[in-house]
Order: structure tokens, then C-alpha cells, then sequence
């Protein structure tokens, strides 16, 4: 047998996506390929296009160019087929504060026509630790509570494909904490694709089987996260300055041996080298910058920041202002 004949076709297929807002460019021309059953991440600083790229993967949003696929359905001319196929985790809450959780999920089992809602309600509210608490109004309950509600609500139908627009924003450290437990038994159980949308380099480097980084509507690195990192090809050393013309010395530390990029920090007076083997190359790097006041040096292993870094040319700024969310 032709062994492509049994590839299963991509939960999510994205080709030249583009979107724009007016004078804004939220998307533009995006690609992306998520496997069924995946646990993909997209990652990139508020404005990147992030919530944007949810909006038109659930038929919220109309793509202004571009082919996308989500569950073999085209977005536009199969809203319905895509709607039936997926739940959605908005990033804002949507809940009815004065229902209970269990009526939230009775009321979401009605709207899907599901026969089996009660049995399918136990289990809903069991699987995110809701069950004794059930019958309470959601005004009661705290943040955390309240997102293991939502996320129930959009499994209940379960769907082939779930959206989680930044389900931990705004949570505390605990409840963040056990949002993420909950998303890795979920994924464990197999069977759901789940595409996560985040600013949270900690939260995509925990859950994510492979992410991609998005910057200005645009698509700049893809991969697992280790091998994102891995990529670097060293280690990374900062060095800070009392004064920014220590910057200056740029140009003489790219030319050490086995230094991969140097980049400057704007703003700042900060230098980020990624180097090979850094513990022994350290020395003759600061003895490249000797003639300036050096404040700080830091020696450590790439993480998401640097690769973003490194793709981007800036840094990280989970804040900075753009175009989609």
C-alpha cells in the first residue's frame, strides 16, 4: 500500500494567511501545518497577530487572503463543518456569573444536541476537579476555577480541535500551575489537537510538543522547543555596561573564535553574545570589552527569549504594541 494513502490529512492548514485591520496588518501571509493530535503553541508578544490567527482558525474572523483548513473544513466556505469540529477557550471570560457549572455545561450539551449531556457533564466536571462544586452560582469561584470551567465547557462536544486563546492570563502562580496540569492530562488522553496561543515563554517552553514564534504577523522560527534552542548553536553570555559605548566593542567580540552572533540590546547598555562552549571562551571575551566599566555577565543556555531574539533582531517584549492581538 502507498504509504501516503494513510497520512492523516493536518488538524489546522494555514497557506499565505493574511488579515488586516484598516491601516494595520495583523496577519500577513502566515503559514502554518498542525498535526492531528498535536499540542502546538504560538508564541509572540501581545500585537503579534496571535488572537487574530484564533479568530480566523474559528470562523470569527474572515482571512483577507490565504487558504485555511481546520479538520479537512475550509474556514470560509465551511463555517458550519469547522464550528461542529472545534471549542474554543476565549481569552476573555465568557461565563455567566449566575449559572452554576453544571448549567453551564447542560446549556453547552443543548447546543450541540448531545443525548448524552448529564453522563458527559459528570464527567466534564470530574475530569477538571469541578465535581463538588457544581451546583455553585460562578460568581463564587476564583480565576482558576473558573478557567477549568471554560475549558471543560469547550471539550465538552469533544472536539477534534481545541483553541485556548491565553488561558492562563491573569491567574496567579498556583492557578496557573494547575491550568497547566490540567492541559497535560487533557493532552495525555490523546485524541484532541490542542492550539495554544501565548506570550508566556515559561508556559509554550512546558506544554508545547512544538511551537511557532510570531512576530508582526509573521511566522519567524517553528520547531520543538529544545531543538529551537538547540539551534543557537551555544551558549549565551550578556555582558552590561556602566556606560553605552561599551557597546562599541561589538564588532571586536564577533570576531573571537566560536562566537556565533553578538546583538545589542536597545536601550540598553547590554551586550548578548551566543558562543560555543562559553565557560571557556569567557575570558577572551571580557578581555575584548576590558576598556570599558563592565557592570554585569551573565553565562547560561538559550532559552525561547534568545531564539526569539535571534529571529527577530529585538527582544521579547510581551507588551509591545503591533498589530493583531
Amino acid at each position: 500500500m502507498d504509504a501516503s494513502a494513510t497520512t492523516q490529512p493536518a488538524a489546522i492548514r494555514v497557506e499565505g494567511l493574511a488579515k488586516r485591520y484598516r491601516a494595520v496588518v495583523a496577519l500577513d501571509g502566515l503559514d502554518l501545518s498542525v498535526e492531528q493530535g498535536a499540542f502546538y503553541g504560538l508564541l509572540g508578544p501581545n500585537g503579534a497577530g496571535k488572537t487574530t490567527t484564533v479568530s480566523v482558525l474559528a470562523t470569527l474572523a474572515r482571512p483577507d487572503a490565504g487558504r485555511v483548513q481546520v479538520a479537512g473544513h475550509d474556514v470560509v466556505s465551511e463555517q458550519a463543518e469547522v464550528r461542529r469540529a472545534i471549542g474554543i477557550v476565549f481569552q476573555e471570560p465568557s461565563l455567566d456569573r449566575e449559572l452554576t457549572a453544571r448549567e453551564h455545561l447542560d446549556l453547552q450539551g443543548r447546543l450541540y444536541h448531545l443525548d448524552d449531556r448529564r453522563r458527559r457533564t459528570g464527567e466534564a466536571l470530574e475530569r477538571v476537579g469541578l465535581a463538588a462544586d457544581a451546583d455553585r452560582p460562578v460568581r463564587g469561584f476564583s480565576g482558576g476555577m473558573k478557567r477549568r470551567l471554560e475549558i471543560a465547557r469547550g471539550l465538552l462536544h469533544r472536539p477534534r480541535v481545541l483553541f485556548l486563546d491565553e488561558p492562563t492570563l491573569g491567574l496567579d502562580v498556583n492557578a496557573r500551575a494547575g491550568i497547566w496540569e490540567q492541559l497535560r492530562e487533557l493532552h495525555a488522553a490523546g485524541g484532541t489537537t490542542v492550539f495554544l496561543t501565548t506570550h508566556s515563554m515559561d508556559e509554550a517552553d512546558a506544554l508545547c510538543e512544538r511551537i511557532g514564534i510570531l512576530d508582526a504577523g509573521r511566522l519567524v522560527a517553528e520547531g520543538a522547543p529544545e531543538a529551537l534552542k538547540s539551534a543557537l548553536g551555544g551558549d549565551v553570555v550578556e555582558i552590561g555596561f556602566e556606560q553605552p559605548d561599551g557597546c562599541a566593542a561589538a564588532e571586536l567580540l564577533a570576531r573571537i573564535e566560536g562566537v556565533l552572533s553578538v546583538t545589542r540590546e536597545p536601550e540598553a547598555a547590554r551586550l548578548r553574545i551566543t558562543v560555543r562552549d562559553g565557560s571557556r571562551r569567557l575570558a577572551a571575551l571580557l578581555e575584548a570589552v576590558r576598556p570599558h566599566v563592565v557592570s554585569e555577565v551573565a553565562l547560561h543556555r538559550p532559552d525561547l527569549e534568545h531564539v526569539f531574539l535571534h529571529h527577530t533582531g529585538h527582544p521579547f517584549e510581551p507588551e509591545r504594541l503591533g498589530g493583531g492581538g
